[in-house]
């Protein structure tokens, strides 16, 4: 048993070891009141990126969001009204697990 705690904290010291790298969730459908449907694990940012939630709403309702590494900072804080009822914004952070 003690040696699996062991190992269980060698893993996990070996994927945050990296200076500048954050562990973020990485969900390529997120439906609410279901959670994650189409599930990646993490990914880990590289120096510049950050962990991103795209949601997607229609009508008010949350439909959809999307979770993962960015490529870059471009990509972060951006809000599209696709038409009166349709928007989609995302969010970015730089918190390890900050987008679940």
């Amino acid at each position: 048993m003690r040696r699996m705690i062991f190992v269980g904290v060698f893993i996990l010291f070996c994927l945050l070891g990296d200076v500048g790298s954050v562990l973020c969730r990485s969900c390529n459908l997120s439906v609410p009141f279901h959670g994650c449907l189409l599930d990646f694990g993490v990914c880990k940012t590289k120096p510049g990126q950050y962990c991103i939630q795209e949601s997607h709403v229609k009508g008010g309702i949350q439909w959809f969001t999307v979770k993962g590494c960015t490529e870059d900072h471009s990509e972060c804080f951006k809000k599209e009204h696709i038409n009166a009822f349709e928007t989609h914004s995302t969010h970015c952070c730089l918190q390890p697990m900050c987008n679940f």
